[in-house]
């Protein structure tokens, strides 16, 4: 895969609605964009982990259908649980939110099948001598995307923002039987 096509394909699957847009979507329209504007560092920092560990679990497992399953298993747990906390979230001062949304966005990331596919099957179709420029690529574009779907939420109308976190908590609980569903399919 050429570093043009992976910043192509990467750009698209961003931007494609996902648990951690979802999240910053919700956190945008219940914060507000100033208070919600350094989630997506919180987003770029757990991709970067994320993509960096599926990469050395598939450089070590290869193509286990065992070891894929058992991390979207994972990551349909984490989901669940992270729809159940949104679910219970309040709609708070933007101060008090800012430390929560980062480190669910955080963790969100850190599970977010989106990581899982640029670590374990874009990346390493690529150059070895690539996988940097584009592992560099792919965090700008997680910044830029993240702060499109946090300015999205901003900008929602006033009388759905303080349904926002319960909207986000059904969407996030939909992503979390797809995760489920795949780990048991296989």
């Amino acid at each position: 895969m050429s570093l043009a096509s992976f910043i192509l394909a990467v750009a698209f699957i961003l931007l494609t609605p996902g648990p951690t847009n979802t999240i910053l979507a919700a956190s945008g329209a219940a914060m507000g964009w100033r208070s919600a504007m350094l989630l997506p560092l919180a987003e770029a920092a757990g991709y970067l982990l994320a993509v960096t560990f599926y990469v050395v679990l598939a450089d070590a497992v290869g193509n286990s259908p065992a070891a894929m399953q058992a991390m979207k298993a994972v990551a349909a747990v984490w989901l669940l649980f992270s729809a159940w906390k949104l679910w219970r979230q309040k709609m708070q001062s933007p101060a008090c939110g800012r430390t929560v949304a980062l480190r669910r966005v955080f963790l969100t990331t850190l599970l977010n099948p989106k990581a899982m596919l640029v670590g374990a099957v874009l990346l390493p179709g690529m150059e070895v001598e690539l996988r940097t420029q584009a592992t560099g690529a792919f965090i700008a574009l997680s910044l830029a995307a993240g702060a499109l779907w946090t300015l999205f939420g901003s900008s929602l109308p006033g009388r759905m923002k303080p349904y926002a976190y319960r909207i986000a908590a059904i969407v996030v609980g939909l992503f979390s039987l797809v995760a489920a569903s795949g780990a048991i399919a296989g």
